[in-house]
């Protein structure tokens, strides 16, 4: 296991990590460097997950959201067009909406400063098994429908490429 403070420092980074990657992701005006930077985002939030003790999630988080919903939207990004500013990045509420980015964001850094981290070894070693379960048991269902969802996604942007129905 890893020391505390070598525990604290990878969290911090990995921290300072998400955070340039969220507002490379909000910040820039073309979808694909958006995109990258939201791959980022999500892959060091798994980095904290692992820090965290908690493998089992940092692997969902890297196989369903960086493997999943970021190479889902990349293709999405490929199949419309390619290069193009973001419809937003000329919009004229952009002050409303960094107001908003900001506010939620200093909340959550206000919120993540008043939680005490895990020393190293306190997670209980069923954890993964009883996440196993409750993913495959209750939880079932949910999974279903995201993957459903995420088809759906898949041929509605296959219909508006094509521009004819399926």
């Amino acid at each position: 296991m890893l020391d505390s403070d070598v525990q604290i420092a990878l969290f911090a980074a990995f921290g300072g990590i998400a955070v340039i990657a969220a507002l490379a992701a909000v910040l820039t005006r073309y979808l694909l460097r958006s995109i990258v930077a939201f791959g980022a985002f999500l892959t060091a939030i798994a980095g904290q997950f692992y820090i965290l003790a908690a493998d089992f999630v940092a692997l969902i988080q890297i196989f369903v959201y960086v493997g999943g919903v970021v190479v889902l939207i990349l293709f999405a990004l490929m199949l419309s067009a390619v290069g193009q500013k973001h419809p937003l990045a000329v919009s004229e509420h952009r002050g409303l909406g960094a107001v908003v980015a900001y506010a939620v964001g200093g909340w959550l850094v206000w919120a993540a400063f008043g939680q005490d981290l895990p020393k190293a070894g306190q997670v209980p070693g069923e954890t993964v098994a009883f996440l196993g379960r409750a993913f495959l048991d209750q939880q079932l269902v949910a999974f279903e429908v995201i993957g459903i969802i995420l088809l759906a996604a898949v041929v509605a942007a296959l219909v508006i490429v094509r521009g004819e129905r399926l």
